[in-house]
C-alpha cells in the first residue's frame, strides 16, 4: 500500500515533466530523430557510459516516428528507474526492520526521499538517464549488501560506476558502513574488498586528475561544492539548478561555510554515539557529489542530477537505524499533531517538486523558475545571462546582464558579466 501510494504521488508531481518538450541538453544527447536547429551549437560530449547508451538505443528502436511518442518513452523509462530505486529501499527497510507495518518515521523518510525537488532532475531530465539508473543500482547494492550478497552486489556496483562515474564513491561509502556493522569476518572483508573495488574501478574506467593544476582546481571547488549540495537536500527551494563551472568557484559567504562543515559535524556526532556506519554514509553522501575523477567534470554543469546519488546514501542510514526513541515518549495527541506537520511537509516537497518538474517543459520556464527562486541574488540573474549567451538569445542575455548588474557582485561576478557582455555585442 505504501509502495502504491509513494508511487501514485511521484508519478503525480512528475507529471509536467514527462509530457514537456525536452530541454537543449536532451536534445543534444538522446536519439530522438526530430533536428532542432539550436542542437550544433554544442558538440556531443565524449562519454563512456554503455547502460545509458543502450538504454537511450533499445527506447529510440520502441519508439514509433511521432515525437511526441519517443519523448514520452524515455521519460517513462526513467521514471521507472526511479520508482525502482524506492521500491529497493522500501525492501531495504522491511529487511531491516521486519514486520507487518512500517514504522511512520520510515514512511516519512522513504516518502520524503520520492517527493524530494532536487531529485526530480534524475527522470526529468532525459540526459539524467545515468543517474536514475545509477540511483536504482544504489539502492538494489543496499539491499544486496544486507542481505551479504557480496557477488551481486559487486554486479550493481559496476552497473552504477559506467552508468555515472559520480556514484563510484558512493557504492564505496556503503559498502563500507557494511563492514562496520556487526557482523562475521567473512562478510567484514568481502564488503571492504568491495568498497575498494568501487574506488579501483572508477579510477580504472574514468582515469584520476593528473596533475597538481588540476588537484588544486578540484579542492578549491570541494567547500562550496558540498555547501551547494547540503542546502540542496536540506531546503528544497535551494535546488542548484544548472549550475555553470564558474559558480562553484565562487567565495564562500559565512552561511555556505557552515553548510559546508554540516556533514563533517554530524558524521563526528554520529561517530562519537557509536552509529559508525551512519557516519560513513554521511560522508559518502559529500563524497558522491564531488568531482573525483577526470570524467566527472560535467557534475559542474549538471551538479543537481548527482543528488540523488547523496540523497540515497542519507536515506539507507536513515532506514537502518531504528525509529527515534523520542516518537515512542510522546503523549498520543503529540503523535498526532507531529504526523499532520509530516504529512504537511510531504505534500509542500510534492508541491515544490511538480514546480520544479514544470521547470523542465522548457528552457526559458527553467530559467525564469530558477531566478524566481532567489530574486535577489544576483547568481541567477547572471547563470540567466550565460545560458541566453550560450544559447544565442542575445535579447534574453542582455536583460539578464541588465538585472545582474543592478546587485552587488563580486569580482569574479564582474569579470563573467564583462566576458558575456562581450560576447552578447560580437554578435
Amino acid at each position: 500500500m505504501l509502495l502504491l501510494l509513494l508511487c501514485t504521488a511521484v508519478s503525480l508531481c512528475a507529471w509536467p515533466a514527462l509530457t514537456g518538450d525536452p530541454l537543449l541538453d536532451d536534445l543534444q544527447m538522446v536519439p530522438l530523430r526530430r533536428p532542432f536547429p539550436r542542437a550544433d551549437i554544442f558538440s556531443p560530449p565524449h562519454r563512456w557510459q554503455p547502460p545509458v547508451e543502450i538504454s537511450f538505443q533499445a527506447t529510440a528502436a520502441l519508439a514509433p516516428g511521432s515525437f511526441v511518442t519517443a519523448v514520452l518513452l524515455h521519460h517513462l523509462l526513467s521514471l521507472a528507474l526511479y520508482l525502482l530505486a524506492i521500491a529497493l529501499l522500501l525492501q531495504l527497510l522491511r529487511a531491516r526492520h521486519p514486520g507487518d507495518r512500517v514504522h511512520p518515521w520510515h514512511a516519512f523518510v522513504l516518502g520524503a526521499f520520492a517527493l524530494h525537488p532536487s531529485l526530480v532532475e534524475s527522470f526529468g531530465h532525459l540526459s539524467a538517464r545515468g543517474e536514475a539508473l545509477a540511483v536504482a543500482a544504489l539502492a538494489a547494492l543496499a539491499l544486496a549488501l544486507e542481505h551479504r550478497y557480496t557477488a551481486l552486489g559487486a554486479i550493481f556496483t559496476l552497473l552504477g560506476i559506467v552508468a555515472s562515474p559520480g556514484l563510484g564513491p558512493a557504492a564505496a561509502a556503503l559498502a563500507l558502513a557494511a563492514a562496520l556493522e556487526p557482523s562475521s569476518p567473512r562478510a567484514r572483508r568481502a564488503a571492504l574488498a568491495l568498497a575498494l573495488g568501487a574506488l579501483l574501478a572508477t579510477v580504472v574506467a574514468f582515469g584520476v586528475r593528473p596533475t597538481l593544476a588540476h588537484l588544486a582546481l578540484w579542492a578549491g571547488r570541494v567547500p562550496r561544492a558540498v555547501s551547494i549540495a547540503t542546502r540542496a537536500l536540506l531546503v528544497p527551494t535551494e535546488t542548484a539548478l544548472r549550475l555553470p563551472h564558474w559558480e562553484l568557484s565562487l567565495p564562500l559567504t559565512p552561511a555556505e561555510g557552515l553548510t559546508a562543515a554540516l556533514p563533517l559535524l554530524v558524521s563526528v556526532f554520529l561517530w562519537r554515539r557509536g552509529a559508525r556506519g551512519a557516519a560513513v554514509l554521511v560522508l559518502g553522501a559529500v563524497l558522491s557529489v564531488l568531482p573525483l575523477v577526470l570524467r566527472a567534470d560535467t557534475l559542474a554543469y549538471g551538479f543537481d542530477r548527482y543528488l540523488a546519488g547523496a540523497a540515497g546514501l542519507l536515506t539507507v542510514a536513515i532506514l537502518r537505524a531504528p525509529p527515534p526513541a523520542w516518537i515512542h515518549a510522546l503523549s498520543a495527541a503529540t503523535r498526532t499533531l507531529v504526523a499532520g506537520c509530516a504529512l504537511a511537509l510531504l505534500l509542500l516537497l510534492g508541491s515544490m517538486a511538480r514546480q520544479t518538474a514544470t521547470g523542465f517543459t522548457s528552457d526559458a520556464h527553467q530559467l525564469d523558475a530558477m531566478t524566481q527562486m532567489r530574486p535577489r541574488d544576483p547568481s541567477g540573474h547572471l547563470r540567466n545571462a550565460w545560458f541566453a549567451a550560450r544559447t544565442g538569445d542575445v535579447m534574453t542575455a542582455r536583460r539578464a546582464l541588465h538585472n545582474t548588474r543592478r546587485r552587488p557582485l563580486t569580482p569574479a561576478m564582474n569579470d563573467i558579466v564583462q566576458s558575456i557582455a562581450a560576447q552578447v555585442r560580437e554578435r
